[in-house]
């Protein structure tokens, strides 16, 4: 019973660690649209709006990246 318990801790701790970092590559990748988007804009507002937008992504970025090294993940999902 034990090990069954052990089986699905570290089945629900993978599921996790893929999400986070699946979350990181979400957050990259709206970073990117975001940086495209303030390369187009020509309105003062919408570029005010879109260095917002940028500022957030990189703290949740940040956070997020954290979050992943207090896991010892790498980009590949792995601990090492």
């Amino acid at each position: 019973m034990a090990a069954l318990i052990d089986l699905l801790n570290r089945k629900k701790a993978d599921e996790e660690n893929i999400n986070l970092i699946n979350e990181i590559q979400d957050i990259s990748r709206a970073l990117e649209r975001a940086y495209e988007r303030f390369e187009l804009q020509s309105d003062s507002d919408l570029v005010e709006a879109t260095i917002f937008e940028i500022e957030a992504l990189k703290a949740r970025y940040r956070y997020m990246l954290a979050l992943a090294k207090e896991q010892n993940l790498t980009a590949q999902g792995k601990r090492e």
